[in-house]
């Protein structure tokens, strides 16, 4: 349950950290972009994981 949280809290600071680029005007306004996008993407990597190996099995009855 704790990387979900996780992966959310990564999506969703990537986004703001792209949004925000866009307010820049640095040489470094690229590098900024590409991180964001890599915690975005990180995020997007972890939070799946919960639905897979959660500990809720069901049983065929």
């Amino acid at each position: 349950m704790r990387n979900r949280y996780l992966g959310i809290t990564l999506v969703v600071l990537g986004a703001l950290i792209m949004i925000g680029s866009l307010t820049i005007e640095t040489d470094y306004e690229r590098y900024i972009r590409i991180f964001g996008g890599g915690l975005f993407f990180i995020g997007t990597l972890i939070i799946p994981d919960y639905f897979i190996t959660s500990n809720n099995k069901t049983e065929n009855k």
